[in-house]
């Protein structure tokens, strides 16, 4: 492999789909994607172009552009560039990268580029191998063109949603500053306690304000409603068993009284408790 990306660019694979239009608005798309070992004249320049480019390097290093600004990006990241503008991608001459790489346009799919990579762009990527057997996958996929090629693939990429977000979290895990993961381990160990203010500040080891920041900046909540989540996650577990009663529950998982928990389940899942319970998604057969 290192002796083809020194000499020239190889195509492993290049496969795109006529998507047909009766799922238009309903699923993601993959227009088109590919398994490419860069040379080192390898580049790529548009004006603009539908949806993404999703580019997932396995080896070697190379930069993205968008607009006006250079992205360096190098083995074992996965990078996403929006093609609503000029832009373009390069392989380092001395270390031409080897890329699998997709086109997603179609439902939600700026929604979840922006959650999956925020501001950077790119997700560092600890499970190469899983992430390269997903394209092969969709490769086989895109070759078979039956009559449910859409909505396989659809599928298909709810499973890299899934894979990306597991290397997001896993990194953001990583960094979190130790205060925080003191309060959210103990806080997800015992949400039935009260949890003031002050046993926050307490178990955190910093100011009230310090943790508002830190929530924010690195879980997107306040702390306040990280443990609330965490108490009807609880709920929903306690609510599935036999024989306990609703007011039970709530005392279980921390609430005040039942019409407090009632307002917040409600709040929160989109049906009081009782309903939930007895709704085919959360009773069961």
């Amino acid at each position: 492999m290192i002796a083809l990306r020194e000499k020239r660019t190889v195509f492993v694979e290049n496969l795109h789909t006529l998507p047909d239009p009766r799922w238009d608005g309903a699923v993601t798309r993959v227009a088109r994607a590919g398994h490419v070992i860069c040379g080192p004249d390898y580049a790529i320049s548009r004006l603009s172009s539908p949806g993404f480019d999703l580019l997932y390097c396995r080896e070697g290093q190379g930069t993205i552009r968008i607009g006006e600004e250079l992205r360096r990006i190098g083995p074992s990241t996965c990078a996403v560039i929006a093609g609503d503008q000029p832009h373009g991608h390069f392989a380092d001459r001395q270390d031409p990268w080897v890329l699998y790489w997709l086109r997603i346009t179609g439902a939600e799919a700026t929604e979840m580029m922006r959650l999956l990579f925020g501001p950077a762009g790119r997700i560092p990527i600890a499970r190469g191998a899983a992430v390269a057997d997903w394209f092969s996958r969709l490769f086989d996929l895109m070759r078979e063109r039956g009559t449910n090629q859409d909505l396989l693939i659809n599928r298909q990429i709810g499973e890299l949603w899934s894979l990306l977000n597991a290397e997001r979290l896993a990194l953001e895990s990583d960094r979190l500053p130790p205060a925080l993961m003191r309060l959210i381990a103990a806080m997800g160990a015992r949400p039935e306690l009260r949890w003031t203010a002050e046993d926050m500040v307490s178990t955190a080891r910093m100011s009230a304000a310090q943790l508002r920041r830190l929530f924010s900046a690195h879980l997107q909540t306040t702390p306040r409603d990280w443990l609330r989540r965490q108490r009807i996650q609880r709920a929903q577990d306690l609510l599935l068993r036999q024989g306990v009663t609703v007011s039970a529950v709530a005392e279980a998982c921390g609430f005040s009284d039942i019409y407090h928990f009632s307002r917040e389940f409600r709040r929160v899942v989109g049906l009081s408790p009782t309903a939930w319970r007895q709704s085919d998604g959360g009773g069961g057969l």
